[in-house]
C-alpha cells in the first residue's frame, strides 16, 4: 500500500517564444490533505499552482445522475453504481487511512495561496460549491475556473489559463482555443483530451481524475472512474503536452499499489531550450 508522497518533474517544450515558467499541479485532494504537502510545495519555486479538480466533496445527487446519464452507457452506469456501493460498504467495515477534513483542506488552500497564484478547475465531485467555499476562495485570491479563463502575468509574461469543467461548455472552449499567446488548460478529465482535441487548443493540458490507475503493474494503471479499464491516461506526460497527476489522496477501500500520491512539477520552456 502506497502512503508516500512523491514529487515528479516533467518538462514541456512549446513552439513559442516564452520565458521558462514553472507550474505545480495538484489534483484529487478530496478533502484528504497529505501531511507535509504544503511544506513540499514551498520548496518547488512555483510560478503558478494549478489545482485540477476534486478538491472538495460537493456532490449534488441530481447533477451527478445527469452527468452519468450524459456521459456513460447504461451498462457502465450499472457497473459504477455497483462499484460505488461495494466501496461504501468496504470503507464502513475497514475504514481508510486518511479521513476527509474540510478544515484541513481550507488550511492547505490558505497555505498554498501564500506561495504562488492559485487557479482551480472544477471536477466531478464539485457540482456545487458552498457559500463558505466561495467566500474562502475570494478571501485567498484563488481563481476558480468553471468553463472560464483568466490571465496571470508572471515576470512580465502573459499566461492565459482556462478551466474546462466536468459539465463542459464547448462554446467557451472554442473561444479559448482562438486566443493567442501561451495557453494552459486545466481539465479534470484526461479523456477530454481526445474527446475535444485539447492538444490543438492549448500549449499545456493539466488533468487528474484517474488516481494513477489506483493499482499499477508493469508501469500501467489498471483502474479508473469511468475512463476505461485500464485507462488510456493514468499518470504521466502524454503527447508532449498532456500531464496527468496521480492525485494527492486515496478515496477508496482498495489501497494504492505501486502508485504513490504525488505533487507534479511542470517546467514550460521554449522548444529551442529543450536540448539538455
Amino acid at each position: 500500500m502506497s502512503r508516500k508522497l512523491r514529487v515528479v518533474h516533467y518538462k514541456v517544450a512549446v513552439p513559442k517564444p516564452v520565458a521558462p515558467l514553472r507550474v505545480v499541479l495538484l489534483s484529487d485532494i478530496h478533502e484528504r490533505v497529505p501531511k507535509g504537502a504544503a511544506d513540499i510545495i514551498k520548496t518547488l519555486a512555483a510560478d503558478i499552482i494549478a489545482v485540477a479538480g476534486d478538491t472538495l466533496e460537493r456532490y449534488d445527487t441530481e447533477l451527478r445522475s445527469e452527468y452519468e446519464h450524459k456521459t456513460y452507457s447504461l451498462p457502465k452506469r450499472v457497473l459504477l453504481e455497483i462499484a460505488y456501493w461495494i466501496n461504501f460498504a468496504a470503507n464502513k467495515v475497514f475504514g481508510i487511512h486518511n479521513r476527509p477534513s474540510v478544515k484541513k483542506t481550507y488550511d492547505f488552500l490558505t497555505d498554498i495561496s501564500r506561495i504562488a497564484p492559485v487557479v482551480m478547475s472544477v471536477g466531478n465531485h464539485e457540482q456545487k460549491f458552498l457559500p463558505e467555499d466561495e467566500a474562502l476562495f475570494r478571501r485567498l485570491g484563488i481563481t476558480v475556473l468553471d468553463n472560464d479563463d483568466t490571465v496571470i502575468t508572471i515576470r512580465g509574461q502573459r499566461v492565459l489559463i482556462g478551466g474546462l469543467s466536468t459539465f463542459y461548455n464547448e462554446k467557451w472552449l472554442s473561444g479559448f482555443a482562438a486566443e493567442k499567446g501561451l495557453k494552459i488548460l486545466l481539465s479534470h478529465h484526461p479523456s477530454y483530451f481526445d474527446r475535444f482535441s485539447l492538444g490543438d487548443k492549448a500549449d499545456l493540458v493539466l488533468s487528474g481524475h484517474n488516481h494513477g490507475g489506483q493499482v499499477r503493474f508493469f508501469g500501467k494503471g489498471l483502474l479508473s472512474s469511468g475512463e476505461g479499464i485500464p485507462p488510456k491516461y493514468d499518470r504521466g506526460l502524454f503527447c508532449e503536452k498532456l500531464v496527468v497527476s496521480a492525485g494527492l489522496s486515496n478515496t477508496v477501500a482498495l489501497p494504492r499499489i505501486n502508485n504513490p500520491r504525488e505533487i507534479v512539477c511542470v517546467d514550460i520552456v521554449p522548444k529551442a531550450y529543450n536540448n539538455d
